[in-house]
């Protein structure tokens, strides 16, 4: 049975990893949740992989969304070392997006595949 608890706290970083707007603080976070080979893909993102990737893509959405925060609205759902879980990013202008994420995640609760719909 997986620790949803460290599940959650993994679903936690990794998403305030997209509020932040300097590569190493977002680096930082990814490290902490991200396994090394990890994959990321989005019906605008072809599928990459890796720390680095997420990085990049973390700082290149700014362009095309602008700021915004995200948050996560609700526990993820997990079994099998898999899971999904419904997010929101608020731009200052006030109106949401929402979206949801799926993942896969190693023995030690790093994220090993995103596939994100929004």
């Amino acid at each position: 049975m997986e620790n949803n608890q460290s599940i959650e706290d993994t679903i936690l970083t990794y998403t305030s990893a997209w509020n932040e707007t300097d590569r190493k603080a977002i680096l930082e976070k990814i490290s902490r949740c991200w396994a090394p080979a990890g994959t990321y893909t989005d019906r605008l993102t072809d599928r990459i992989t890796g720390p680095e990737a997420i990085a990049d893509l973390i700082i290149s959405s700014y362009g095309q969304m602008g700021p915004r925060t995200f948050q996560v609205l609700a526990e993820p759902q997990v079994h099998h070392q898999s899971g999904r879980f419904r997010w929101q990013a608020t731009r200052p202008e006030g109106y949401p997006i929402e979206g949801m994420d799926y993942f896969e995640f190693d023995g030690e609760n790093r994220i090993t595949c995103i596939v994100g719909f929004f």
